[in-house]
């Protein structure tokens, strides 16, 4: 199954990002990287990845584009199917938000987080079975999940 999937990892740490881009191909999956949502959806374009792996914050300022960005992804019907694995520090650094795909999908449609920093068991785990379910839970998103 890994040879023939694509993930496509969009997160602004070149090192974090390294390392994931490492440890999944090692496990035999093609990854794409961007560095932000918009070379995101530039690469989104060109190769239609199995996973997206999703930053919440990007750039100095820490910007939420990673909220913005899966929404844009859920409203485009054409790729609002792609699961997406949302990565975040907000929970570690602020436990008290306790992000979840089960009591945040209305807002926030991502079907499964990983707090950083990223643990490799817990990043393979979360991304076969990401992979595994094949489809976005929120892929009819805003409606309520089918």
């Amino acid at each position: 199954m890994n040879e023939k999937t694509r993930i496509l990892i969009i997160e602004d740490d070149a090192d974090l990002v390294a390392a994931m881009k490492k440890m999944l191909e090692n496990k035999g999956h093609n990854v794409v990287v961007a560095y932000d949502p918009e070379e995101g959806n530039e690469k989104l374009k060109q190769e239609r990845p199995d996973l997206i792996i999703l930053d919440v914050m990007f750039g100095s300022r820490g910007e939420s584009k990673g909220f913005d960005f899966a929404q844009k992804i859920r409203n485009d019907k054409q790729i609002a199917d792609i699961p997406i694995l949302m990565l975040t520090a907000i929970n570690t650094e602020k436990p008290y938000f306790n992000f979840s795909p089960d009591t945040d999908g209305e807002f926030l449609p991502v079907d499964s987080f990983l707090d950083k920093p990223v643990k490799s068991d817990d990043l393979f785990l979360k991304v076969e079975d990401l992979l595994k379910q094949k489809t976005s839970k929120w892929r009819n998103w805003p409606e309520k999940e089918q």
